[in-house]
C-alpha cells in the first residue's frame, strides 16, 4: 500500500532529506539590519527597549513547544479539510459503480469499486463502505489517521456511508519530521506504535505539555488528540529539544525563528524556480500564518512572489516592519533556485 501525504506534499515532494533542529540556523544578523532601505521604505530597527526586550526565560521551552505544536496541528487539520480531501470525497459520493453495488448490496461489486477508488489517482489510503451498518468494503493499509465521514446517495434517497482518509500514521510523521524536525511518539491508548519514522521506543510518560529527559537529553512536550481510522483517538505528542540558550532570547525571536525554520525546511522540499515559487508559498503560509515573500537580493532586491502582489517596499533581513497598518516580526533567509540565490521573507503578526 502506497503512502499519501496529502495537501502538502502533493505541492512540495521532491525528495526527502530530514531537516535538523528547531533552533535557528546560519549567521545572526542584528535585528533592524535591512536587506536595502529605499527612501520611503517601512521598515524599521526594533532595537527600542521595551516589554518585546524581555528575555523569555522559565517560558522560552512553552513557547517554543506551542509553536513546533501549532503547525502540527495544522499539518493533521490538512488532512482533514483541503482542497484534496474535498475533491476525494466528491468523487467517492459521484462513482457510479459504487453507488450501483452498494444500492443493490452486493459485496463483490462494492469491494470492486472501493478498490478502484483507492488504487485510482486519488489521494485516498483507505476507504471504508457501510450499508445499514454492515460493511460491504473496507481497502487500505492498516495505520491510518485522519478518517472523514459522509453518506452516498443515489436517486434522491441515502442507501449507505463512507469513511475515507488521506493519510496514513507513517505519512504523517513524515511530513512532521520533514517540516519541523521534532520526534513523534504515536499511542492509542496506554499503547505506544511502532510507526515508520515516529519513535520507539518512547519515555514511558511523557507530559501533555512539560519538560522531560529521555536518553541524556532534554525535551519540552506537546500533545494532541487526533482521530484513529475508522473511529477512537490517536494521542500525538512531540518531543521538542531545549537548548540552554533559549531562555535568553525573548518570546518573540523564540517563536519566530522556530516559524521561520519551518519555512525554511519547506523550502528544501522544492528545487525552488520562477515556476513554482507560489506553489511554495502556497505550502507554506498556511503553516506559519505568516505573509511570505521571496525576492532577488541586494543591492537592487525585486519581488518575484509574495503573499500580496506588492508587499512593504523594504524589508529587514531580521527586526520588524509596518504593513498596511500592522506590525509584523521579520524572519528571512537564503535560498538557492534555479533563478540564483533568492531572499525568503516570512512576516509574523507581533
Amino acid at each position: 500500500m502506497r503512502s499519501h501525504t496529502g495537501v502538502l506534499v502533493a505541492l512540495a515532494l521532491s525528495v526527502a532529506a530530514l531537516a535538523a533542529c528547531g533552533s535557528a540556523q546560519g549567521t545572526r544578523v542584528p535585528a533592524g539590519t535591512p536587506e536595502t532601505q529605499p527612501a520611503g521604505g517601512v521598515a524599521r530597527a526594533s532595537g527600542v527597549a521595551s516589554a518585546s526586550s524581555v528575555p523569555c526565560g522559565a517560558s522560552a521551552p512553552e513557547v517554543l513547544a506551542r509553536t513546533v505544536g501549532t503547525v502540527a496541528t495544522r499539518i493533521y487539520g490538512n488532512e482533514l479539510a483541503s482542497g484534496e480531501v474535498h475533491s476525494d470525497e466528491r468523487q467517492v459520493e459521484g462513482f457510479a459503480p459504487l453507488l450501483a453495488a452498494v444500492a443493490a448490496g452486493a459485496r463483490e461489486a462494492t469491494l470492486a469499486a472501493v478498490t478502484s477508488l483507492v488504487f485510482s489517482h486519488t489521494h485516498i489510503v483507505r476507504l471504508r463502505v457501510t450499508r445499514g451498518g454492515a460493511v460491504l468494503a473496507d481497502v487500505g493499509g492498516p495505520l491510518i489517521l485522519a478518517p472523514v465521514s459522509g453518506h452516498l446517495r443515489r436517486d434522491g434517497r441515502t442507501i449507505g456511508a463512507y469513511v475515507l482518509s488521506v493519510q496514513d500514521d507513517s505519512g504523517y510523521v513524515k511530513l512532521v519530521t520533514r517540516f519541523i524536525g521534532v520526534a513523534v511518539v504515536l499511542r492509542a491508548g496506554s499503547l505506544t506504535l511502532s510507526v515508520e519514522g515516529a519513535l520507539f521506543p518512547a519515555p514511558a510518560n511523557i507530559p501533555a505539555h512539560g519538560l522531560l529527559g529521555f536518553h541524556g537529553s532534554h525535551y519540552q512536550s506537546f500533545t494532541f488528540t487526533a482521530r484513529a481510522f475508522p473511529r477512537g483517538s490517536l494521542s500525538i505528542a512531540l518531543l521538542v529539544p531545549i537548548s540552554h540558550s533559549l531562555a535568553g532570547r525573548t518570546c518573540a525571536e523564540v517563536r519566530d525563528a522556530e516559524l521561520g525554520n519551518v519555512a525554511r525546511r519547506i523550502s528544501r522540499r522544492f528545487s525552488l524556480a520562477p515556476s513554482n515559487l507560489d506553489a511554495y508559498i502556497h505550502a507554506t503560509a498556511p503553516l506559519t500564518s505568516g505573509l511570505i515573500y521571496i525576492r532577488t537580493l541586494a543591492p537592487h532586491p525585486r519581488q518575484l512572489a509574495g503573499s500580496t502582489q506588492r508587499g512593504p517596499r523594504a524589508l529587514p533581513v531580521r527586526g520588524r516592519v509596518s504593513y498596511r497598518g500592522k506590525s509584523y516580526n521579520v524572519f528571512s533567509f537564503t535560498v538557492p533556485s534555479a533563478a540564483g540565490a533568492l531572499r525568503v521573507y516570512q512576516l509574523i503578526r507581533e
